[in-house]
């Protein structure tokens, strides 16, 4: 696949991309005609989440967003064209949190959630809501054989209430379950997606959080290739293996100087956190219950590692001490930046074959589920 954009109709862009998606569309699968790739590369713009709509939260109202009406009619009468399936984001934890209706249980394909009932048609879980819910809405605008594909769907283990590792490999087991069923949708009963793209491999501490701080935490693995949880790949419930030959930068953090005046520590770590990584303090996430000033030392660690361990960069007013004495408390982690010096000339290193080779054999697997 070809993908045009990132989820270019998402509602925080406004109508500022609807101009140029169908264009650049039709740019693209020219050259791949050109080219002779046509047959074998399909041209496709993924969706979020918030491209359908229901009022009565209930598959049978879903529709897309009015704004959108013309510009995704315009868009799936070029991918039928082209024999190209519509690309689309299923994302239960933010319904779970956008949405009362629909509880923890319900999200995780709990067996004993309360079901949803549209009609006739029952619903056991969200993803088959959020599916047929688009099932809906593309037969509305003429349209309701169009192939899907789920082009992302994962849980966020930090940043959020409900963000966990345990929360998130339940979310996973279920949702492998699930698609190993083959058991489709009540709309489109044994008809289950063309592929599932789980989201995603590593945290982006680089991502943005407009949406929420739990955005920096999506992936099976943290940044620097450690596994979260254990998941079924095709051979069992188990723990994916950690990157091996990871470089670090020195075994040193930066934290408060407890000897100084710390009047002015929560303003200094709130400038740190403004350009650092700070989500894992937001409420419910994993470093939330550590003590001031505590809090404080992760802020500025934050900084630290991500300004490569200058030591200019743990200053702060006097008020950081860099140490060797790994502040970690329970389940929250003070990290350690790569070297980047080193990652950066890796390509034949363990690191990236690892990185490949996991990628590989998820996308396969997952093709091959169907």
């Amino acid at each position: 696949y070809v993908a045009i954009g990132d989820e270019p109709f998402h509602l925080s862009y406004s109508e500022q991309f609807h101009p140029f998606v169908i264009g650049a569309a039709i740019n693209v699968q020219t050259a791949l005609t050109r080219a002779n790739l046509a047959s074998e590369v399909k041209v496709v713009v993924p969706c979020s989440y918030d491209t359908i709509q229901s009022e009565s939260g209930l598959p049978s109202k879903g529709h897309f967003r009015p704004d959108l009406n013309k510009t995704m009619i315009e868009l799936l009468t070029f991918l039928r064209k082209h024999h190209s399936p519509f690309f689309f984001t299923i994302s239960p934890f933010i319904t779970f949190n956008k949405n009362k209706n629909i509880s923890l249980d319900f999200s995780l394909f709990k067996e004993a959630a309360h079901p949803h009932n549209d009609s006739h048609r029952t619903y056991k879980n969200s993803f088959d809501l959020s599916y047929d819910t688009l099932v809906t809405a593309l037969s509305v605008v003429g349209f309701p054989e169009m192939n899907i594909v789920v082009s992302k769907i994962g849980w966020p283990t930090d940043g959020a209430a409900n963000a966990t590792s345990s929360i998130a490999e339940t979310f996973m087991k279920g949702l492998m379950d699930h698609l190993h069923s083959k058991s489709g949708t009540p709309l489109r009963p044994r008809n289950p997606p063309m592929e599932t793209y789980i989201f995603s491999l590593l945290d982006e501490d680089q991502r943005s959080i407009a949406t929420g701080n739990f955005e920096r935490h999506w992936g099976l693995f943290t940044f620097d290739g450690q596994a979260k949880y254990r998941i079924d790949f095709g051979q069992g419930l188990k723990k994916p293996e950690n990157a091996k030959n990871v470089v670090y930068l020195s075994s040193k953090w930066c934290v408060v100087n407890n000897n100084k005046d710390l009047s002015n520590a929560s303003t200094n770590a709130m400038d740190a956190c403004s350009v650092a990584d700070c989500t894992a303090l937001s409420p419910g996430g994993s470093c939330f219950n550590i003590s001031w000033p505590g809090n404080i030392s992760y802020a500025f660690n934050s900084y630290y590692q991500q300004h490569d361990q200058r030591a200019d960069s743990c200053d702060f007013g006097g008020l950081g001490l860099i140490t060797t004495v790994d502040p970690s408390v329970g389940n929250c982690r003070f990290s350690i930046e790569l070297r980047t010096s080193h990652t950066d000339s890796l390509s034949g290193s363990h690191l990236v074959q690892w990185m490949i080779l996991l990628m590989l054999y998820s996308y396969f697997f997952l093709l091959n589920l169907y």
